[in-house]
């Protein structure tokens, strides 16, 4: 009963103390007092409720959050859709916004969280837009340099009567801004960084309809407007474009660029798990698959807006991107709820022990492991893992915050946990 105590109140004293949003008014600022070379940021979208006057999916948004407050990145993009939007009440839609933060303030308080605006929290009407603004700031395209690294933010929705469509690359001015928003682009997307990112709502390649194949389509509402788009990247030598809008995860690629649709942050999905091809013919090349009814129904999905075959790699699963840039090159990893977990196994004043296990096939950094201890002259720290010979191994750490909490002493530890193992993380007073 004692750990969870004081477990409890490290939970308590940071979401009162640490909680925040970056908005994109103050983006710059923050960008700049906070650049390193090498960092990490985890992007996911739309977690919206399954329909109208239906809460948020609690559940798998409370272990993204969870997960997120564990790895701690330096930062998380959502790529928008918190929210049903169409036709909430004022109360409603802030209610929706509210706990979305609420969730994530509890459990990942001291990660800087940034927004990018869906079609469920713009389109719905210039009052919803407003009220966006308020909470995630006025500016709706936005740009930071982080290390060596230029991301641009784009708003793909806007209320009726401001663009020429509901979804798509439109030069609206914001209000905010010179330039409207296609002007601007050209501006910043031209300007030189190792590492280009741009993050939107919609994205450019559905995964239902890459080629505008039926009328509701998930992407820009023309293709000529997507293309504009996509040209613009392409011929600006951008690494990734990051959207949601489909509930799957969808990577293609043009040229040198990447098109991701992180979509799985807990709204209804799309697609079966394994996509619509994913049974393996074992002929070479050993990638080769095919369609089969009898696993996710030959990858057959429908909709309240759709009926069709889903391509190859589109999977409807929930999960979330971790993404590393060290100086000039980009990684990214995708994780699912449950791949990570952290247990308390000691707590008795004078030794804390916890087990952070990464149960994904590639090595992660873990940096939110959190400590509240009495104060004490010196702290020795023991990090290890135990291999399948049964030894143990040392495992680097950093201490990267600490701080006294009235007659407590607050330490945030850093630790690599390799592939599929548990570290140990052990903090002794002396």
């Amino acid at each position: 009963m004692r750990k969870l105590l004081v477990f409890a109140l490290v939970v308590s004293i940071i979401v009162v103390s640490f909680a925040y949003v970056v908005k994109s008014d103050d983006i710059q600022e923050w960008a700049r007092a906070n650049s390193k070379d090498t960092f990490t940021f985890i992007v996911f979208g739309d977690s919206r409720p399954v329909a109208p006057m239906n809460p948020l999916p609690e559940d798998i948004l409370s272990r993204f959050a969870f997960e997120i407050g564990l790895i701690h990145p330096d930062f998380v993009v959502f790529t928008g859709d918190i929210a049903i939007g169409y036709g909430d009440s004022e109360e409603e839609y802030r209610a929706y916004i509210e706990e979305f933060l609420s969730i994530m303030n509890k459990y990942a308080p001291t990660v800087p969280l940034i927004f990018v605006p869906g079609n469920h929290e713009i389109s719905p009407g210039k009052d919803k837009m407003e009220i966006f603004k308020e909470y995630f700031g006025k500016k709706l395209y936005f740009d930071f340099y982080f290390g060596k690294a230029h991301f641009m933010f784009i708003n793909t929705n806007w209320p009726k009567g401001m663009a020429e469509g509901s979804y798509g690359f439109f030069n609206v001015n914001d209000g905010e801004h010179e330039k409207a928003m296609i002007d601007w682009f050209k501006d910043v997307v031209a300007q030189p960084a190792d590492v280009k990112i741009v993050f939107g709502h919609v994205p450019a390649f559905s995964a239902l309809a890459p080629n505008f194949e039926f009328e509701h389509t998930k992407s820009f509402e023309t293709k000529e407007n997507r293309d504009e788009f996509v040209k613009l990247l392409v011929e600006n030598g951008v690494d990734a474009y990051m959207a949601g809008h489909e509930h799957l995860n969808y990577i293609t690629k043009k040229e040198n660029t990447l098109f991701f649709i992180l979509g799985g942050g807990g709204a209804p999905l799309y697609t079966p798990v394994t996509g619509g091809y994913q049974v393996n013919t074992h002929v070479k090349p050993y990638d080769k698959v095919i369609s089969d009814k009898r696993v996710d129904f030959g990858g057959e999905a429908s909709g309240y807006h759709y009926s069709l075959h889903v391509p190859a790699g589109a999977l409807g699963i929930f999960s979330y991107l971790i993404a590393t840039v060290d100086k000039d090159k980009t990684s990214y990893r995708f994780a699912v709820p449950f791949n990570f977990s952290y247990e308390v196994l000691k707590n008795d004043g004078r030794t804390y022990e916890v087990l952070v296990t990464n149960r994904t096939p590639y090595d992660i950094k873990v940096s939110g492991i959190e400590v509240l201890m009495p104060k004490y002259d010196k702290y020795e720290i023991e990090a290890y893992f135990i291999d399948w010979g049964r030894k143990k191994n040392p495992v680097d750490y950093e201490i990267v915050e600490k701080k006294e909490v009235g007659n407590m002493v607050y330490m945030r530890i850093a630790v690599n946990v390799p592939a599929t193992y548990g570290v140990n993380v052990v903090v002794r007073g002396k």
